[in-house]
């Protein structure tokens, strides 16, 4: 195949991808249909790419996440490093699986982005918007007075989880339960940079890892029941360049 070729048939199956999760978002208005976040409202405007908004509304985004964040509720705190539009930590305060969310975003669009999805959900009271994650995070945790016994930490900062988390960071989260999204395989230090995440985890941390290599199921959901193989796949594609990986860390 010639490289011609090759980024004429990537760019159209990204477009189309993203023109299908846009009528699918519309179709419902931007509420979640099914799955631990049922009802959650999104606005659809963020910084982060709208192709993955089919799979957030039919409640199938990154599900073996959602699907740990549920089983570890209930808990007071949801700490999002990375909230891109607020799905994953907006989710689980809507569910009443936390009680409060505090997030982390870099960027202002994204910070506008959960304050919007915030409002729309009667939930902005119980929200927190801070910058980006960096050295000073957990300064702030212990201003808004976060109790790491009582938390889950979501990290999902697109390669910086391995400077953030560092061995004071991980240590002054001792209790906390840590998810983190890994990103070395596409990173110049590779798997050696998990590696190293795990080597300086605190004594009597647990970790294991979430690997999104399974298929979705898709029976019953009319949305997917209705679109040919190849409109589904494109759906149902989180449009990674690897497939997700996310450490799990947690005490006994």
């Amino acid at each position: 195949m010639s490289k011609l070729i090759d980024a004429i048939t990537k760019a159209a199956a990204k477009k189309r991808r993203k023109m299908l999760a846009n009528e699918i978002f519309a179709r419902h208005g931007g509420v979640v249909q099914r799955g631990a976040y049922k009802g959650l409202r999104l606005d659809g405007d963020s910084n982060v790419s709208r192709g993955p908004l089919g799979l957030k509304i039919l409640g199938l985004y990154e599900h073996l996440v959602v699907d740990e964040i549920t089983a570890s509720g209930p808990f007071r705190d949801l700490v999002n490093f990375g909230a891109a539009d607020g799905y994953m930590s907006l989710g689980p305060l809507y569910a009443g699986q936390c009680q409060r969310s505090i997030c982390f975003e870099m960027t202002q669009q994204g910070r506008d982005a959960v304050a919007g999805n915030a409002r729309l959900n009667g939930l902005a009271d119980k929200v927190e918007i801070r910058g980006k994650a960096d050295d000073s995070v957990m300064a702030q945790l212990t201003e808004l007075d976060v109790d790491p016994a009582q938390a889950l930490v979501l990290c999902d900062i697109e390669g910086a989880e391995f400077d953030v988390l560092n061995e004071k960071v991980l240590e002054d989260l001792r209790g906390a339960k840590i998810i983190v999204e890994l990103h070395d395989r596409i990173m110049e230090g590779g798997t050696a940079l998990r590696e190293a995440l795990i080597a300086r985890l605190p004594a009597g941390a647990r970790h294991r890892l979430l690997r999104a290599g399974e298929s979705l199921a898709f029976a019953d959901i009319a949305d997917l029941d209705a679109l040919n193989d190849n409109d589904r796949a494109l759906v149902m594609s989180d449009g990674r360049k690897v497939f997700g990986e996310w450490l799990v860390i947690d005490y006994p």
